[in-house]
C-alpha cells in the first residue's frame, strides 16, 4: 500500500499546490459551472484519487486561475477517474473514449505514475478565476503546473471531463503537447418555453406525438406525477434504487443508498431537493431527484418500480416531463442530465455535447 503524498501547501517556479479547495472559493470562480463550486467539489471529493488539491497561479490578489485534482501514486483501474484506463482505451467498452485515439496505449504504469490529475469530481472540469478565459493567463498556467509536475517526480499530468466551451485552455493544453481526445458525452435540457405545451412543441414531430400518447397512458392508469421536499427518511425512494442497481449488475445497499439522501438533504439543504414522483393508489411506481443551485436543477438519482404493469413511461415523466412543466415557474433555466443513456435525453430535448480528456507523458519518462 502507497503512502499518500503530503497534503501541504507547495509553491514551485509559479505555481500554488495546496490541499483541499478555499473557503471563499466561489467569491473569485466567476460564472463557473455549478458543479465547480465549493459546496458541490466537496460533495464528492472523495472521488479525486490522492486527495483533493487546489492546483493555482498566484496573483496580487489571488489566484488567478485554478483547477482541482490530485496527484496519483499508482492506477486505480477506475472505468471514468483513472487516467491510464481512459486514455489507453481501457474505457472503450464502457463507451468511454470510445472512438479514440488512445495516447496512451501500450504505456506501463511505471512510464506514468505517479501521475498529476486534474479534475472535477462531478464528471466536469473546466479552469475557475478571474483568468480562466485569458489565452495568456492559461498557457502560463499550463507551464507553471509542467514545471511543478517535473520538480516533483510526476511522470504524466492529464485532464478528465473537460468542457469543451473552454477553447482557450484546449488550446493552451495543445501547445504545450498534451493529445486532447473525446471522452465522453453529456447532456443538459435549456429550458426555453413557458409550459408543458411549450415543452412539447419543441420537440420533433413523431416525438410530440410519442410524449403525448405516453401522458395519455399514464393518466388512463390512475398514476399522479407530483413533486415534493426529500424527507427525513426515504424507505420508498431506497427500495426503488434497490431495483435500479440489481438492473444494471450491481449489488443493493440499502444503508448506503439512505445515507445518499441524508447526505443530499443535509448538504444542499431539503428546500434544493425535490422529489418528482409517480403513484398509483399510493403506491411509488417512480421517482427523479432534483437538485437545485441558483437557477439550475441537476437530475441526481432516479427509480423505477420495473414490476409494477403501470409503471410504463413514468420514469420518463418524473425525469423530463413534469420538471419540463415545472422548471419556468421555479426560475430555472438549465437542467442538467449529466453522462449515459444519450440517445433518450437528446430525442427529449437534451442538448449534447462532448467532455473531453487530455494527457501528456512528461520528457524522459519512458
Amino acid at each position: 500500500m502507497t503512502t499518500p503524498r503530503t497534503q501541504r501547501a507547495e509553491t514551485t517556479t509559479g505555481l500554488h499546490v495546496r490541499g483541499g479547495i478555499d473557503e471563499n472559493w466561489d467569491r473569485w470562480v466567476g460564472r463557473a459551472p455549478v458543479t465547480l463550486r465549493h459546496r458541490w467539489i466537496s460533495l464528492a471529493e472523495g472521488r479525486i484519487p490522492g486527495g483533493l488539491r487546489t492546483f493555482g497561479l498566484p496573483g496580487p490578489d489571488g489566484d488567478r486561475v485554478a483547477l482541482i485534482g490530485g496527484v496519483m501514486e499508482a492506477p486505480t483501474g477506475h472505468v471514468r477517474f483513472d487516467p491510464q484506463r481512459v486514455l489507453s482505451g481501457g474505457s472503450v467498452g464502457e463507451g468511454v473514449v470510445a472512438e479514440g485515439p488512445h495516447p496512451w496505449h501500450g504505456l506501463s504504469a511505471d512510464a506514468l505514475f505517479p501521475s498529476c490529475l486534474l479534475m472535477g469530481p462531478n464528471y466536469e472540469s473546466a479552469p475557475t478565476g478571474p483568468g480562466a478565459r485569458d489565452p495568456q493567463v492559461l498557457k502560463e498556467y499550463v507551464r507553471a503546473l509542467l514545471d511543478w509536475c517535473r520538480a516533483q517526480g510526476i511522470r504524466s499530468v492529464s485532464a478528465l471531463f473537460l468542457r469543451p466551451d473552454h477553447p482557450e485552455f484546449l488550446d493552451a493544453l495543445r501547445a504545450e503537447g498534451f493529445d486532447v481526445v473525446p471522452m465522453v458525452d453529456r447532456c443538459d435540457m435549456d429550458v426555453t418555453w413557458d409550459d408543458l405545451d411549450g415543452y412539447i412543441a419543441g420537440l420533433r414531430r413523431n416525438r410530440r406525438f410519442a410524449v403525448r400518447r405516453e401522458l395519455r397512458e399514464i393518466a388512463e392508469h390512475g398514476v399522479e406525477i407530483s413533486e415534493r421536499p426529500i424527507g427525513d427518511d426515504e424507505p420508498e425512494l431506497v427500495a426503488l434504487r434497490a431495483q435500479i442497481v440489481t438492473k444494471y449488475g450491481g449489488v443493493p445497499d440499502a444503508e448506503r443508498e439512505a445515507g445518499s439522501f441524508r447526505h443530499l438533504r443535509d448538504h444542499f439543504g431539503p428546500e434544493n431537493v425535490w422529489v418528482v414522483e409517480a403513484r398509483k393508489d399510493g403506491a411509488l411506481l417512480s421517482f427523479t431527484m432534483l437538485v437545485r443551485d441558483g437557477d439550475q436543477w441537476t437530475a441526481l438519482m432516479s427509480g423505477t418500480d420495473y414490476e409494477h404493469p403501470d409503471a410504463s413511461f413514468t420514469y420518463f415523466a418524473t425525469m423530463f416531463y413534469r420538471p419540463a412543466e415545472l422548471a419556468p415557474g421555479q426560475g430555472i433555466t438549465t437542467i442538467a442530465y449529466g453522462l449515459g443513456t444519450v440517445q433518450a435525453k437528446r430525442v427529449r430535448g437534451c442538448t449534447v455535447s462532448t467532455l473531453l480528456a487530455a494527457g501528456l507523458v512528461l520528457d524522459g519518462s519512458h
